[in-house]
């Protein structure tokens, strides 16, 4: 069974990005994937060097990049709007920096980048930033602009989990 790690970058259990990531899980089971949510994300801070030290980094930070490394692959949620989310940057920053490691926990991870509403700009900037660290970023422009539970998103976010899961395997 292939394990994900789900990181949910926005704010509140209720937020669409949440309720997109809870809908993959439930789809996952059905396609023998274990997905795992991340939880305090929202506690991360924005990425500065200084504080990338062993002394200095906040363990979120740490819990980030260690469930990154153990996994198989990685499903990011966030907001689609007019610029990458604050929080969606600091996720970013934080797998994107390789801190006191040989290489950037997101380095050769297969992931998929998926927002909520309409649109793929951020989707896009935020694919193409993971892929610059050396992600393998198999499913971008993956924009939900419906209910998480209507039946098109809900194949969509399948085909999207398989698509990362596979590439883990």
């Amino acid at each position: 069974m292939a394990y994900l790690l789900a990181l949910v970058a926005a704010p509140g259990a209720d937020s669409a990005p949440a309720q997109l990531a809870t809908e993959a899980q439930r789809v996952a089971i059905r396609n023998d994937v274990d997905v795992v949510t991340l939880a305090e994300l929202d506690t991360l801070p924005g990425y500065r060097a200084d504080l990338d030290t062993e002394d200095g980094r906040p363990l979120i930070a740490n819990q980030l990049r260690r469930s990154t490394l153990e996994a198989d692959g990685v499903l990011l949620f966030a907001d689609e709007s007019t610029a990458v989310p604050a929080l969606a940057q600091s996720v970013i920053a934080w797998l994107t920096h390789a801190g006191s490691g040989p290489a950037p926990a997101i380095a050769g991870k297969p992931v998929a980048v998926i927002t909520a509403g309409p649109g793929e700009v951020v989707n896009q900037d935020m694919a193409d930033r993971l892929r610059a660290a050396g992600a393998d970023v198999v499913a971008d422009g993956v924009s939900i602009t419906g209910s998480w539970s209507d039946p098109a998103t809900i194949t969509r976010l399948g085909d999207t989990v398989v698509a990362v899961a596979s590439s883990a395997r």
